[in-house]
C-alpha cells in the first residue's frame, strides 16, 4: 500500500469544522484565500470554474483543494448558492503573525440560497424566501420569511396541496422540515428547492405554526451566528380575506409576475415605472396581493389622482427617489453586523434626503399625502452622527483606514497627521543627512521587511558617521539605521496601528448605534417604497392613457374600451383593438365567449382579470371606464401544459384545475374558463364543459367568462337567465380570413380552424381533404339539430342527446 496523505494540524482543524458543518461547503480562510479541501473542493470546482489541485501529490491519495481570493470570494459565493448549495464562511480569529500554533479559526456565518444576507450578493428586484414547514397531527405549519427584507408571513394548513400552492406562489430558495415531513421531497423536484431537515428544531409543543416559528427561529440563529428573533416579532397572515385571491395557477396564466415564455413580459414588467429597489419589490407584492378592503384600495387611487394631477411633483418625486440605495436591506445589515462603511454612507445619503422629500409630500393638496409626509422619520440626530462622522469617500471594509473624518475624533487627526506627514519628515531628514555627511546620493527608503533605512553606496562608505548602525549588505554598498530614524519609524507604524484599531472600535459603535434605529429605518424603506409604486401607478396611468376604476355596490362589471395593459404594449401604438364589456347579476353574470382560434377570445378575457385585478391593487386600468364589483378571487382555467412528472396528463391538470375552482370559488369571484374538455373525446368534453357551465351558473352564481369551441352550448342562453353570448368577430376576404379582435354580442358558428391552419402554412391537398371531411361532419350537424333542440327543453331526454353518433355517415379515407 501506498502513503496516505498526511494529516496536518490545519487539516484536523478544517475537518472537524466540516463534520460540523456537514451540509455545507466550508469555505476555510488561509491568509488572502479561502480554501475547499476533499470532497468541498471537488463539488465546488466545476461550479466556481476554477483550477481543481491537490495538497502531497507524490500520495497515492492526494487531497484535493481549490481556493478563491477573499477580496473577491462574494462572488463565488453566489455561483454556489444559485446552484443550491450552501457556503459555511470560516475566519481567522487571530493574527497569524501573532499566533501560537495553529490559527484559531471558526465559522462565522452560513449563507443559503435564502439566507443570503448580504444584499450585495442579491437581485434587487427578488425576494429570497425560507419556508419552515412544521408537520403536526394532520396540520401544517407554515412561515415564510425573507431575511434581508424582513417580511414574515404564518398560517396553517389542512392539506398537502394548501403546502404546495404555498410554495408555488412564493416560490422559495429554501424549505426548513422536521424529520417526519415526507412531502417536501418530492416538491423540491418541482421548483429546486434546498430542503434543509432540523427535526431537533421541530419541537413537540405549541400549534404547528407556533412549532413552524420557533424551528425558523433556531434556524436563523445557527446560520446568522447570532439572536435575530427581533426580525420574527412581526408577522402577517399567510391566509387571510383582506386580500383579493389570486392562487398560483392564476397568477401564472394571467403572467402577474412572471411571463409565461422567455422574451415575453408580465404585467409586473409593464407597470414597474418604480426608480427605487425597495419600490422594484413591493410593485410585485402589491400585484400578487391586491386588496379587498374598498377604503384601502380608495385611499391608493386618491393618491394616485393627486399624483396625476401634479406632473411636475410626480417628476421631482422621481428625481428624489432615484438615488436612494436599497434602505431596507441595508437596515437588516447593519442589523444583522454585516454593514461595511459604505453601507453606512448609503444609509447617511438616504436619511439626508428625507427632508426634502417630507416638504415635496406635504405640499400636495391630500390629506392622505400629508400623513405620509408625517409618518417619515428622517432620523436627525442620526443623520447628523453620520454625516460628521464619515468620510465623504469611504472605504469598502471597516479593516481598511479612511473611514472616520480627522475633526470627529482628537486621536485620529493626531495618528493621521504623523502618517500622512511621514514623506515630509522622511524627505526633511534625507537632506538633513546629506548636509551632514556629505554624501549626495544618500537615500532613506521603506522596505516591508526591514523598514526605513538610510542607502549608502558602496563608493561612499568611508563617509558613513560613526552612529550610523548598518542593517543590511547590498550588492551595491549598505544600509543602515540611527536612533532617530528608528523612533520615528516605531512612531509612524504605533501610529498607523493605533489609528486602524481606533476607527475599527468607532466603526463598531457607530454601526450599533445604527442598528438601534433599524426599525425606523425599516419603516422610513416600506413608506419610500409605497411612495416609489404609487408614483410609478401614476406614471404608468399618464404614460398609457388609464382611467381611475369606480367600485358599485350592485354586482355590474362594465368596462368601456378595455385594453390588455401587456399585449398593447408590444403593438404599434394606436394598433390595439379596445373592447367593451358589460356583466351583471342579472341580465349577463355568464358570459359564453365563441370565436376562431387567434381570434383573441383568451386576450379580451384575460384582460377584464388584469383590469379588476389592477383596480383593487389601487391602479388605474386600460380603459376609457370601469365601473366594478368588489372581487374576493379571480381563477383561471386557461391554456394546457402537463405535468408528466408526477404522471398527470394534460387533461388530468385541466381537471384538477377545475376541481379546485368548484371548491373556492364564490358568487364573489370571477372566473375565467377557456375551452374546457378538450382533452378528451368530442362528447366526454362536451358533456363536462356543459356540466361546468350550468354548476358555475347555478350553484356558485361567479361572473363567468366561459371561451368554448363547443357551438352546442351556446344554446343554454335560451334555457338559463342569465347567460349570454358574445364572440369574437372574424371577417372573410377573397377566400382569406380577417381577424377583428372586435367582442360582439351574438355567436360565432365556425371556428375557421381550417382558415387558420392555412395561414400556418399546412399543405394544400391537407387542407383540401380537411374540407370535404368538414363537409360531411356539418351535413350530420344539421340532421342532429332538431334532437339536440328538443334535449334542451326537455332534460328528460337529455341522456338521447348524442344517441345518434354512431349512424353518422363516415368520410371516405384519404387516397381512396
Amino acid at each position: 500500500m501506498g502513503n496516505p496523505a498526511p494529516l496536518t494540524p490545519m487539516l484536523a482543524q478544517y475537518l472537524d469544522l466540516k463534520r460540523q458543518y456537514a451540509d455545507a461547503i466550508l469555505f476555510y480562510r488561509m491568509g488572502d484565500f479561502y480554501e475547499m479541501f476533499f470532497d468541498d473542493a471537488k463539488l465546488a470546482a466545476p461550479v466556481l470554474e476554477v483550477q481543481l489541485t491537490s495538497r502531497d501529490k507524490n500520495a497515492d491519495n492526494p487531497i484535493a483543494m481549490c481556493g478563491v481570493p477573499h477580496h473577491s470570494a462574494m462572488g463565488y459565493i453566489q455561483k454556489l448558492l444559485n446552484a443550491g448549495h450552501k457556503v459555511a464562511l470560516c475566519e481567522q480569529l487571530e493574527n497569524p503573525a501573532s499566533a501560537k500554533g495553529i490559527v484559531k479559526r471558526d465559522v462565522v456565518r452560513v449563507l443559503t440560497p435564502s439566507l443570503i444576507g448580504d444584499p450585495d450578493l442579491a437581485r434587487e428586484d427578488q425576494s429570497y424566501y425560507l419556508l419552515s414547514l412544521s408537520h403536526k397531527d394532520g396540520r401544517y405549519g407554515i412561515c415564510v420569511f425573507d431575511l434581508l427584507d424582513g417580511t414574515l408571513r404564518s398560517g396553517s394548513a389542512s392539506s398537502w396541496e394548501s403546502v404546495a400552492e404555498v410554495i408555488r406562489e412564493y416560490q422559495p430558495k429554501e424549505l426548513l422540515a422536521d424529520a417526519s415531513t415526507a412531502e417536501p421531497e418530492s416538491i423540491a423536484e418541482w421548483n429546486s428547492l434546498v430542503v434543509t431537515r432540523r427535526p431537533n428544531y421541530f419541537t413537540d409543543e405549541g400549534t404547528p405554526e407556533e412549532r413552524a416559528h420557533a424551528a425558523l427561529r433556531l434556524y436563523l440563529n445557527e446560520t446568522q451566528k447570532q439572536e435575530v428573533a427581533s426580525s420574527l416579532a412581526k408577522g402577517l397572515p399567510l391566509f387571510g380575506s383582506e386580500n383579493l385571491a389570486l392562487d398560483s395557477v392564476t397568477l401564472a396564466s394571467l403572467e402577474i409576475v412572471r411571463p409565461a415564455t422567455e422574451g415575453g413580459k408580465s404585467l409586473a414588467q409593464v407597470m414597474d415605472h418604480t426608480v427605487t429597489p425597495m419600490g422594484r419589490r413591493l410593485i410585485r407584492e402589491w400585484l400578487s396581493h391586491p386588496l379587498r378592503s374598498r377604503e384601502a384600495i380608495e385611499t391608493r387611487l386618491e393618491r394616485v389622482t393627486t399624483l396625476l394631477a401634479q406632473p411636475n411633483t410626480c417628476e421631482a418625486l422621481r428625481s428624489l427617489l432615484s438615488p436612494m440605495r436599497d434602505l431596507e436591506r441595508l437596515s437588516t445589515k447593519t442589523s444583522l453586523g454585516l454593514a461595511q462603511p459604505r453601507d453606512l454612507g448609503a444609509i447617511r445619503e438616504v436619511l439626508a434626503r428625507l427632508p426634502d422629500l417630507k416638504e415635496l409630500l406635504s405640499t400636495l393638496p391630500s390629506p392622505e399625502w400629508k400623513q405620509s409626509s408625517e409618518e417619515l422619520d428622517s432620523l436627525d440626530a442620526l443623520q447628523d452622527h453620520l454625516q460628521k462622522a464619515l468620510q465623504d469617500e469611504l472605504p469598502h471594509s471597516f479593516r481598511e483606514a479612511g473611514i472616520f473624518r480627522s475633526e470627529f475624533h482628537p486621536e485620529i487627526a493626531e495618528y493621521r497627521s504623523l502618517s500622512h506627514d511621514a514623506k515630509s519628515t522622511i524627505a526633511a531628514m534625507e537632506t538633513r543627512e546629506k548636509e551632514r555627511t556629505g554624501i549626495a546620493s544618500l537615500k532613506i527608503k521603506y522596505n516591508r521587511v526591514f523598514g526605513y533605512t538610510i542607502e549608502i553606496t558602496q563608493s561612499q562608505l568611508s563617509r558613513v558617521p560613526a552612529d550610523y548602525i548598518r542593517k543590511q549588505t547590498l550588492s551595491t554598498g549598505e544600509r543602515y539605521i540611527t536612533e532617530e530614524l528608528k523612533r520615528f519609524e516605531e512612531k509612524v507604524i504605533s501610529s498607523e496601528h493605533r489609528l486602524k484599531t481606533l476607527e475599527e472600535s468607532l466603526f463598531l459603535e457607530t454601526r450599533a448605534r445604527v442598528s438601534q434605529s433599524a426599525p425606523s429605518l425599516s419603516a422610513n424603506a416600506r413608506l419610500i417604497a409605497e411612495i416609489d409604486v404609487l408614483q410609478s401607478f401614476a406614471s404608468v396611468a399618464r404614460k398609457q392613457g388609464f382611467c381611475r376604476p369606480e367600485f358599485v355596490e350592485d354586482g355590474r362589471l362594465d368596462i368601456q374600451d378595455g385594453r390588455h395593459p401587456v399585449v398593447e404594449t408590444l403593438l404599434a401604438v394606436g394598433t390595439y383593438v379596445p373592447n367593451s364589456i358589460s356583466m351583471s347579476d342579472d341580465e349577463a353574470r355568464t358570459l359564453i365567449v365563441t370565436g376562431p382560434n387567434m381570434g383573441g377570445k383568451s386576450t379580451i378575457m384575460r384582460q377584464v382579470a388584469l383590469i379588476c385585478s389592477l383596480a383593487q391593487t389601487g391602479s388605474f386600468v386600460p380603459a376609457s371606464r370601469a365601473e366594478l364589483p368588489l372581487l374576493d378571487a379571480i381563477f383561471t382555467r386557461i391554456g394546457s401544459s402537463d405535468d408528466l412528472a408526477r404522471g398527470r396528463s394534460t387533461f388530468m391538470v385541466e381537471m384538477n384545475e377545475v376541481a379546485r375552482i368548484l371548491e373556492n370559488a364564490t358568487e364573489r369571484s370571477l372566473i375565467l374558463i377557456d375551452e374546457i374538455g378538450r382533452g378528451t373525446s368530442t362528447y366526454d368534453g362536451l358533456a363536462l364543459a356543459w356540466s361546468l357551465l350550468e354548476y358555475l351558473h347555478g350553484e356558485i352564481g361567479a361572473k363567468t367568462l366561459f371561451a368554448t369551441h363547443f357551438h352546442e352550448i351556446t344554446s343554454l342562453e335560451a334555457s338559463l337567465p342569465g347567460v349570454k353570448n358574445v364572440n369574437v368577430l372574424v371577417d372573410k376576404w377573397d377566400d382569406e380570413v380577417v381577424f377583428l379582435y372586435r367582442l360582439a354580442v351574438g355567436v360565432c358558428n365556425r371556428s375557421y380552424g381550417i382558415e387558420v391552419a392555412k395561414l400556418a402554412g399546412l399543405p394544400p391537398k391537407v387542407l383540401s381533404r380537411a374540407r370535404d371531411i368538414q363537409g360531411l361532419l356539418e351535413t350530420h350537424s344539421q340532421r342532429a339539430q332538431r334532437s339536440r333542440s328538443a334535449a334542451l327543453i326537455d332534460p328528460a331526454k337529455q341522456m338521447g342527446f348524442f344517441d345518434d353518433a354512431e349512424s353518422m355517415e363516415r368520410p371516405v379515407p384519404l387516397g381512396t
